[in-house]
């Protein structure tokens, strides 16, 4: 009768065991929603300047994640463009600073009179780098080169000649 109940007892216990297991895989998996969700609301905001979604969301991703990031750029011909393949300089960065370091490196291709930029142009403009404007050459200082110098996103926003409102919006401050 003894064995029988220390059997019990511990089935018992494993199906507890289980159970709890299973509510905190539960828990785990809605809890990464909200992020999910976020990285959803980036890839959407950005995908006209990335060219596509799948650049916007190499772009969040390999921001958030601090790895490679490969845009590949649809050409008027419908073929798509060679890839373009870069690291971010930061490592990872968390969402708010996704968020504005595109936002910078968007407004700061605006102020160059670029809309509708190329892979190199948006890894210039994030790592650093010589763009071509449409009034010629620019030499861009890079979102993430300085945010990985340690500049804060005010000072970041100057060096690039944008403004950082104080709801952290950025718009393009005077063309070139």
């Amino acid at each position: 009768m003894k064995k029988r109940v220390k059997l019990f007892s511990s089935l018992g216990m494993a199906v507890v065991l289980c159970m709890s297991g299973f509510y905190a895989s539960a828990a785990d998996l809605s809890a990464a929603a909200p992020g999910d969700r976020e990285s959803d609301a980036l890839t959407d905001a950005y995908t006209a300047f990335a060219g596509s979604s799948s650049n916007a969301h190499a772009l969040v991703e390999g921001l958030l994640n601090g790895s490679r990031i490969t845009l590949v750029m649809p050409s008027s011909s419908g073929k798509s463009s060679a890839p373009t393949s870069f690291t971010p300089k930061t490592g990872k960065l968390g969402y708010d600073n996704v968020r504005m370091a595109l936002a910078l490196a968007q407004a700061a291709l605006a102020k160059a009179q670029i809309t509708q930029p190329t892979a190199a142009q948006i890894e210039a403009v994030l790592n650093g780098g010589a763009i071509m404007a449409p009034y010629g050459p620019a030499q861009m200082p890079g979102v993430l080169a300085l945010r990985s110098r340690g500049q804060v996103w005010g000072n970041i926003s100057k060096a690039l000649g944008v403004k950082l409102a104080a709801d952290g919006s950025v718009a393009a401050a005077d063309s070139p």
